[in-house]
């Protein structure tokens, strides 16, 4: 007897910085899949799209993920706006995890089967402490909270040394640039990579400039270095340093993939799976990728849905280098149980779908919040001491 869906439902709850928007996608065999359409300052235009996609789920197979991503995308008119295809990830990931659920094995069985035993992770807000009101301030004070991130297991760190810097820098400026990344790389040693993110707020000049300063620290890479539209600059950047340069968050689907990688504007590639096309497409941006040799690096900033698809693409695909993760501990009962993190490495899940189920007796507890329009003005400039 073939499975239909019934309904979708949408949950939100406050995480710090941003709100999470959580979907559940019900069916008439009492099983449940979840998805996640967290996008910053647009959670009410997400919620209002769920109620569009319902009207040609309904009544649908959910197991037939690919009929179903093709006929949300190919007949979508208006193709590749992150909105959309932010709901559009969230459902495509809560089909995926129906399917999981009703075969009785984990996603990733059902990408090809692991080819990792374990998924490494980078660390980020490494640099905060146990309030808001407490967070590196001074160049020491990222060294200190590096060398402490090392000793707890991390061993990649990324954070963004170019404070509320945009478009260009003056030359004091770009001295607390430098010397954060130098100190820090000093107190981690050999022991982390390291990684910044500019959030594409420079100009081509400027960055030029400042990846050439960073060279001796030896970057992993520079996310984002600029605004991710303009792929011959990108490829002009590349061309001037040695440091390796990735992008790709802002970027939805395989198709806007393709002309990125084959200017082979940047070493590394960072899809986010609740914006690009969740499990479905992301799996097909690896397989892309992989024809040029480029390593896939997951964007992966949100809540813990969106990092548990991640990581069943992550332990399906042979260029997986490592994913993004925001370690959350005052939201870690959002989770029944929470994923399993140790010395940077998450464990592969051993339960059908996605492997996890949504704790909603405690979201009453985190009322979603009102967020500033402006990504860029909680960010507060790095003090030289």
């Amino acid at each position: 007897m073939s499975v239909k869906i019934t309904d979708i439902k949408v949950y939100s709850v406050e995480a710090v910085r941003r709100n999470w928007t959580f979907i559940e996608v019900e069916t008439d065999a009492d099983i449940t899949g979840l998805g996640e359409i967290t996008l910053e300052m647009f959670d009410t235009g997400v919620a209002a799209a769920v109620e569009d996609y319902k009207r040609i789920l309904i009544g649908e197979n959910p197991l037939e993920t690919e009929r179903l991503y093709d006929h949300m995308t190919r007949n979508k008119f208006w193709r590749t706006d992150t909105l959309s295809t932010t709901v559009l990830s969230g459902i495509d990931i809560a089909l995926w995890d129906i399917k999981g659920k009703d075969l009785g094995v984990p996603i990733y069985q059902l990408l090809g089967g692991p080819v990792r035993g374990t998924v490494r992770a980078y660390g980020n807000y490494w640099f905060l402490g146990a309030t808001k009101d407490d967070y590196a301030r001074t160049v020491d004070d990222y060294a200190k909270a590096a060398a402490r991130a090392v000793d707890e297991g991390w061993d990649a760190l990324k954070w963004s040394p170019f404070g509320s810097c945009a478009y260009t820098a003056t030359i004091e400026q770009e001295r607390v640039i430098v010397e954060c990344v130098k100190r820090v790389r000093e107190a981690v040693g050999d022991r982390a990579d390291l990684l910044l993110d500019a959030h594409g707020r420079f100009n081509l000049p400027t960055m030029r400039r400042i990846a050439r300063k960073l060279e001796p620290y030896e970057p992993f890479f520079i996310e984002e270095p600029l605004p991710p539209e303009n792929i011959p600059a990108m490829v002009d950047l590349k061309n001037s340093t040695r440091v390796p340069l990735a992008t790709g968050e802002r970027l939805i689907t395989k198709h806007e993939f393709l002309p990125l990688l084959n200017s082979f504007a940047v070493d590394y590639i960072q899809p986010d799976i609740i914006h690009t096309g969740g499990i479905t497409e992301m799996k097909k941006i690896a397989a892309l990728a992989e024809a040029f040799y480029i390593p896939m690096i997951p964007h992966n900033p949100c809540g813990p849905v969106a990092t548990a698809a991640t990581i069943h693409v992550a332990a399906s695909i042979p260029n997986f280098m490592f994913t993004e993760y925001i370690d959350l501990p005052e939201r870690e009962d959002v989770l029944v149980e929470p994923l399993v993190l140790k010395n940077g490495q998450f464990d592969l899940p051993t339960k059908p779908g996605l492997g996890i189920e949504l704790n909603k007796k405690v979201f009453d507890k985190y009322p979603p919040q009102e967020r500033e329009w402006d990504h860029y003005k909680p960010v507060r400039d790095i003090q030289m001491s």
